[in-house]
């Protein structure tokens, strides 16, 4: 079954990538997810330094060294938690990113993090084209990942029960993207 929704999600993908060689304009999906990002020539890194809200994941792929995934010829979706959502952990957070050994760090960055670019559209169409509503992706980490629509807006579950919403506009950097999550996808 989650192969079928890998498959499903990543034809997706390849649809909306044909359909964007036609030269038109994407149209809004009305499903509260960010328009349709465009690589651009800065690294993704680069981007999440000078976006708003993003901070804390920004300083933290610098600090783990993951940040050097982006420079590779890999594409990568960054599932991105907001500065809110590590405010929210109160001083787990503040172990967690403050900690001179960055092991945790990682992992849970890791777990965020979808090989592929995939736009907020791309798993949009994948969650519709389902049977039962839903899409399973796997992390880097071997994590798998649930993606549904509450309401107007894409949800995203990890097996902890964990659970956030895509917020804001996606950024494209390099040949991965970024998608804000108002939540951190592992239970600290």
């Amino acid at each position: 079954m989650r192969i079928k929704h890998l498959a499903i999600a990543l034809l997706g993908g390849a649809s909306l990538a044909t359909a964007a060689c036609s030269g038109g304009t994407p149209e809004d999906t009305g499903t509260g997810a960010a328009e349709l990002a465009t690589p651009e020539t800065e690294s993704l890194p680069a981007l999440l330094d000078d976006a708003d809200g993003l901070q804390t994941v920004a300083e933290a792929i610098k600090e783990t060294g993951i940040s050097g995934i982006f420079e590779g010829k890999g594409s990568y979706t960054l599932l991105a938690p907001e500065d809110a959502a590590f405010a929210a952990l109160g001083d787990s957070a503040k172990e967690l990113t403050g900690s001179e050994d960055h092991a945790a760090l990682a992992a849970l960055l890791k777990d965020h993090l979808i090989p592929g670019y995939l736009t907020p559209q791309d798993i949009s169409a994948a969650i519709d084209a389902s049977k039962d509503g839903e899409v399973s992706m796997p992390t880097v980490s071997g994590e798998e990942l649930i993606f549904t629509r509450k309401g107007d807006s894409i949800s995203v579950s990890a097996p902890d029960g964990s659970e956030a919403t895509f917020d804001g506009e996606a950024l494209a950097g390099g040949s991965s993207i970024a998608i804000p999550l108002t939540g951190i996808l592992k239970k600290i």
